[in-house]
């Protein structure tokens, strides 16, 4: 009998309607509340006009808006690194969802493959 694909370990051809991520996790439908902390970055830039547009007082001998700057610009990365390590899709390695996703299984003319 001569040796088949399974039996020298190789793997057949790929399945045409088979997706690359097929068979891992996803967190469709899981709360992310975390991601809500990806405003204050946004807040702190945004307000920055309105609130520290200043030159008095002066913080360590700079003007208070660069002073404000600099606190946003060292917060920032540190509350993007607590929203990711708070988001359920990293703690499970989960793909994320995208609408993209949703289309791989469809033609252009919106009938299935």
């Amino acid at each position: 009998m001569p040796p088949t694909a399974e039996d020298s370990g190789e793997q057949g051809p790929p399945d045409p309607a088979a997706s690359p991520l097929d068979g891992l996790p996803t967190v469709r439908g899981v709360a992310r509340p975390s991601l809500w902390l990806l405003l204050v970055p946004v807040v702190l830039y945004g307000l920055a006009p309105l609130v520290a547009n200043r030159i008095e007082p002066r913080v360590l001998g700079i003007p208070f808006l660069l002073a404000w700057v600099i606190a946003a610009t060292v917060i920032s990365p540190l509350v993007i690194w607590l929203a990711a390590r708070l988001d359920p899709a990293y703690r499970t390695n989960a793909v994320e969802p995208l609408p993209a996703d949703d289309l791989m299984g469809t033609d252009t003319e919106g009938g299935s493959r």
